[in-house]
């Protein structure tokens, strides 16, 4: 049986319009009346319904949450569907009347809480792309094989921003977000397909609300700002984003950080690499590798560590550690002093439930225009993250 959420209030006007215009109020707007949340018990799924007013002209309808978050409609309806509204936290939904000639009438409001039980974690994985993908030879290669390794068997659900409402905690355990591409601006919100909307971080930081994992590669490693998990300041800051060139050298990660003269963090026996070859002779310490000889596109998105205003005692990687309540695995196969974060796993806290491993180095390349002698070493590395993350 539907329930009825408390009872309407009328809101303060705010003179938004349905589209990205914004006008002046003027004479008389006739609001819409009789709204109403429906939903069942123990549901996320709601669905608004009012009454338009009968005054001619209306064009559309505005929907705002929490006085923040405004979806404009540019038809004439009487309700609107919320897949997966917030659950166990106050929202207010106010609905407004848009006119013809630029008007917005005031606001109705309804308020609710939906009591809502989780029900058992999901174990499948999400991979969510740019709708944009195939412009880029290293996202399309990473989606054939996670749909060849994923999907084809039912483990699996490929999801771009037009479909991340079917990313859904009680089927899915992680999601990772994958994003590489060329000539992109530093910044979240620069990511390209819709990777930046409104809706797709929305839906990301909902999954991760409830625990939900996630594995963020290359570009969309600076998502960990675009859910929540670290502020602005602390953006990844090392960012490429050129056409690349040829390169004869082996790629990977370094899992061993630190000098003589200070700690070492040796993270070589971590999940993500488990199987891996560890490859001596390579550089000053062995390596795991990642790809060989290709055209590489110099596309890091990590942290320079020096670049925080973080302590230097005992070091930096300790700082930021200690900062982030996270764990430093990787950092460019040739360093090995305190410096740059390439891969990085941000364990739960008490106010971010969900764990992340960041991966940001270029290294991390799915497509280098020939055979990558070490492609089977980077397959396994992502199956061992998404592994990982579902414990």
């Amino acid at each position: 049986m539907k329930k009825i959420i408390y009872g309407l209030l009328t809101a303060t006007a705010i003179f938004t319009s349905c589209s990205s215009v914004d006008y002046e109020s003027a004479l008389y707007s006739e609001p819409v009346s009789n709204l109403t949340a429906d939903y069942s018990a123990n549901s996320r799924k709601v669905t608004l319904n009012w009454t338009n007013p009968a005054m001619e002209g209306q064009m559309g309808l505005q929907i705002i949450k929490d006085n923040t978050d405004i979806i404009n409609l540019d038809e004439v309806v009487n309700s609107y569907y919320i897949k997966k509204a917030p659950t166990n936290a106050d929202v207010a939904y106010t609905v407004k009347a848009c006119y013809n000639d630029g008007r917005v009438s005031e606001g109705q409001t309804v308020r609710f809480n939906i009591p809502y039980t989780q029900g058992a974690k999901g174990t499948m994985t999400a991979m969510l792309v740019p709708e944009d993908y195939n412009e880029s030879a290293d996202e399309s290669d990473a989606v054939k094989w996670f749909n060849d390794n994923y999907v084809s068997k039912g483990t699996g659900v490929l999801l771009t921003p037009a479909t991340i409402d079917e990313l859904d905690i009680e089927q899915h355990a992680v999601c990772w977000v994958m994003c590489d591409r060329v000539g992109i601006s530093i910044g979240y919100n620069n990511l390209p397909g819709n990777l930046a909307s409104n809706e797709t971080i929305e839906a990301l930081k909902a999954f991760c609300a409830d625990g939900g994992s996630l594995l963020l590669t290359n570009h969309a490693t600076q998502l960990t700002v675009g859910v929540g998990r670290l502020p602005e300041a602390y953006a990844p800051g090392i960012f490429g984003n050129g056409e690349g060139g040829q390169n004869n050298d082996v790629w990977g990660s370094q899992p061993v950080i630190g000098n003589v003269e200070g700690e070492i963090y040796d993270h070589s026996g971590h999940d993500i690499y488990k199987g891996m070859n560890f490859v001596s002779g390579l550089y000053e310490r062995s390596i795991y590798t990642f790809e060989g000889s290709g055209i590489k596109g110099d596309h890091n998105c990590m942290w320079d560590l020096n670049a925080y205003g973080l302590a230097a005692s005992p070091n930096v990687v300790k700082a930021w550690e200690d900062l982030t309540t996270s764990k430093v695995l990787g950092t460019w196969n040739h360093v090995v002093d305190y410096c740059c974060a390439g891969i990085i796993e941000f364990e739960p806290t008490t106010t971010f439930p969900s764990r992340i491993i960041a991966v940001g180095l270029a290294a991390y390349e799915w497509n280098i225009g020939t055979t990558n002698d070490y492609q089977g070493q980077l397959e396994l590395f992502t199956s061992n993250c998404i592994d990982y993350l579902k414990k």
